[in-house]
């Protein structure tokens, strides 16, 4: 248990009492000078046994603290290293989707022209389609007169080979 039995000098003042954690806290170096009851004089602390023990354990605590620093250090570089890859992975999937948008984009356009196209062969395909109609009731109303002229040809041939088989 850490008693409040320590006294410690500085700058000729003689503070105390406290314990060796609190001592340590109040920035206990080797070289200051300690006492407590039942010792006859004032000593340095790294001459106390009981105080070295406490400097090791605040010299552990410091390289413990220091190795964690460190360690967190490195840990932190790692995980910026990753985020920044993390962050050009990202503006090159936004690249990439912008490439993307500006051939969708492309494609709509090319498409929205080829639909042009097909409604203009599609009209042009009925315009052909009424005209092709249009010249086959021609055709076939020309047809039908030429029968009939034929037919009257025929009749009148008739009509006149008799005449001539006659003369």
């Amino acid at each position: 248990m850490d008693q409040k039995i320590w006294y410690m000098e500085t700058s000729e003042q003689r503070r105390g009492p406290f314990s060796i954690n609190e001592l340590l806290q109040k920035g206990l170096t080797g070289d200051s000078h300690v006492w407590k009851p039942g010792m006859t004089d004032w000593r340095r602390a790294r001459e106390v046994p009981e105080m070295s023990l406490g400097f090791d354990l605040n010299k552990i605590k410091n390289e413990i603290e220091i190795d964690t620093y460190k360690f967190m250090t490195e840990e932190n570089a790692d995980f910026r290293l990753q985020i920044e890859q993390l962050e050009k992975s990202y503006e090159d999937l936004l690249d990439e989707k912008f490439g993307i948008k500006a051939i969708l984009k492309d494609m709509e356009e090319k498409d929205a022209e080829l639909c042009s196209q097909v409604d203009s062969l599609k009209k042009n395909n009925e315009e052909s389609f009424n005209l092709k109609l249009d010249l086959t009731v021609k055709l076939k109303a020309l047809e039908d007169e030429n029968v009939q002229l034929r037919t009257k040809l025929k009749q009148l041939f008739t009509r006149l080979i008799p005449q001539w088989e006659e003369a």
